[in-house]
């Protein structure tokens, strides 16, 4: 598949939007995992109820497997199904797009990890 003109473009901008959706889906997944950790390290340190535990895992693991699932089609459709992501401009672009979505993310995960421990909030 060739890379030149309008098509190569069109597959850079696409591979790039690819790598920002699946470093969300992959960011929004590991948080969900992490918040689960930080709620059971709470209730074990009796800062949380079973009730809130039970409440707040409701959200944290759905949104987790939800994510991680998504991520997993994503990859399976743009790799295996369509075939794309073979050519250098196409990595490119992905490496780009998922670069600046998890850069963005390292910028406030301190804050967001601070506020997973916080027995008021849960983060």
């Amino acid at each position: 598949m060739g890379m030149d003109g309008m098509g190569g473009v069109v597959l850079f901008g696409a591979a790039a939007f690819v790598g920002v959706a699946t470093a969300d889906m992959f960011v929004r997944a590991w948080t969900g995992v992490m918040r689960t950790v930080a709620l059971l390290v709470l209730y074990f340190r009796r800062r949380i109820s079973g009730e809130t535990l039970f409440l707040r895992l409701n959200t944290a693991i759905p949104l987790a497997i939800l994510c991680g699932l998504t991520l997993y089609i994503c990859f399976l459709l743009y790799f295996r199904t369509y075939g794309l992501g073979r050519s250098e401009s196409e990595q490119v672009g992905y490496f780009l797009g998922a670069v600046g979505r998890t850069f963005f993310y390292l910028i406030g995960v301190n804050r967001l990890i601070e506020a997973m421990f916080d027995p008021r909030d849960g983060g």
